[in-house]
């Protein structure tokens, strides 16, 4: 018997259990309780209130398809702004695209930085290259007072039932980050669990909906996360991800990713019959 045995919930009657070498870090804010444990098969994983937010065995298909579905379906992104993402991990994908020029990432607690830069330095550093800029505040009340406007938005959240993060799918909020997108501004978020949580997704959907003019949703396999493919939302005012794809050849060969390539962008989009009753008719 191992040490340590992680349990996680994926619905209320399907529990996964992790055998663990230990407890590496334990600690709590002022907003969640933060752990970092170690696994036997997933490695380091960040836990907050009992969830898991990372990885280290599949962070990178996590991080890369909510940066990079959005970034390549712009013509031209130049400024970002990250909601939430205290691990690092977005923003360090973010920094793979050349023609960015500033970084502004938005974090409610201070802590989970601190420790994502010891524990995952391949993630957390990205936070101190010289285009990031790390504001800790609300993100709700950040992007409701801004003037300044963003070509590209990311929500890397913890999901809507957490309680600091629901402010973050509400239709006030998301008008919000509308009025801070430039015209052929594209917004992504982290959903949820198609399968398990299918009402809360489709809610949070509804909600989009009701803001942007274009909002569809893509899919990507996250088995840290859940059993099926994980959902993630595109919204913009004017761009659809699937047209003008030409621009996916602007990955140069400098460009490294370990799962996002072209094709995968494509197949994303594409649902199975039941879900694009639900998301897409």
């Amino acid at each position: 018997m191992f040490p340590y045995i992680f349990r996680y919930e994926i619905s209320p009657h399907i529990f996964v259990y992790l055998e663990c070498k230990g407890v590496l870090h334990s600690s709590q804010s002022s907003f969640q309780r933060i752990e970092v444990v170690e696994s036997l098969d997933f490695g380091r994983m960040l836990v907050l209130d009992g969830v898991i937010n990372l990885t280290e065995r599949d962070e990178f298909v996590y991080h890369e398809m909510l940066v990079h579905v959005p970034l390549f379906s712009h013509p031209d992104p130049q400024k970002v702004l990250i909601v939430g993402g205290g691990d690092g991990g977005t923003a360090r994908e973010v920094l793979k695209h050349e023609g960015i020029n500033r970084i502004q990432q938005v974090e409610i607690d201070g802590e989970v930085i601190a420790v994502s830069k010891k524990y995952f330095p391949s993630l957390g550093l990205a936070l101190d290259h010289p285009k990031v800029n790390v504001l800790i505040m609300d993100a709700v009340q950040y992007v409701r007072e801004i003037e300044e406007k963003f070509d590209i938005i990311i929500i890397d959240s913890t999901d809507p039932v957490v309680e600091q993060s629901e402010g973050l799918f509400t239709v006030s909020f998301y008008r919000d980050c509308l009025n801070a997108l430039t015209e052929q501004g594209i917004l992504a978020a982290q959903v949820g669990d198609i399968t398990f949580e299918t009402n809360l997704v489709i809610s949070v959907f509804n909600r989009l909906k009701e803001v942007f003019p274009v909002v569809r949703v893509y899919l990507a396999p996250i088995p840290s996360y859940t059993l099926v493919p994980y959902s993630f939302a595109f919204c913009s005012k004017t761009i659809h991800p699937e047209k003008g794809l030409a621009r996916l050849w602007r990955i140069g060969r400098d460009f490294q990713a370990r799962y996002y390539n072209p094709r995968i962008h494509r197949a994303a989009f594409a649902l199975p019959g039941y879900l694009k009753k639900e998301f897409e008719d």
